[in-house]
């Protein structure tokens, strides 16, 4: 039973484990978790993008044993280095933007070769 308790527990852990040391600091500052965030981040309407950079998108890890907690989404500018953040889900169901943040010195676009979490890169339409 001990061992059940232990492998469950790592379990968890596991999943809750970001393999992006900069994506791991950003979501320390802020207190971003399933129960929302520990610091205040101001709400918009939407993110305001630089016309130029790329734009990535993460989704953050999100505990399994939780179903109605908020799930978090980032959008980084690279040319800015700000990130918004998209809040779903929820005891009610919500759809909020949050920010922009800071995303400090760490290289967010860096983590796309790491397996766990999401991470998509958004290209620009040219204008030609």
């Amino acid at each position: 039973m001990q061992r059940v308790i232990v492998a469950l527990a790592a379990l968890v852990f596991a999943a809750n484990a970001s393999a992006c040391p900069a994506l791991d600091a950003l979501v320390k500052r802020y207190g971003i978790s399933f129960g929302g965030f520990m610091k205040p981040i101001p709400a918009v309407s939407g993110p305001a993008f630089s016309a130029n950079g790329r734009l990535v998108r993460v989704k953050l890890a999100y505990p399994p044993l939780v179903s109605d907690g908020f799930r978090h989404t980032l959008v980084f500018d690279t040319a800015t280095r700000k990130a918004w953040i998209l809040r779903t889900g929820g005891f009610i169901g919500v759809r909020a933007w949050y920010g922009p943040v800071d995303a400090g010195e760490g290289r967010l676009e860096d983590c796309r070769s790491q397996p766990e979490p999401e991470l998509v890169v958004l290209e620009r339409p040219r204008k030609d």
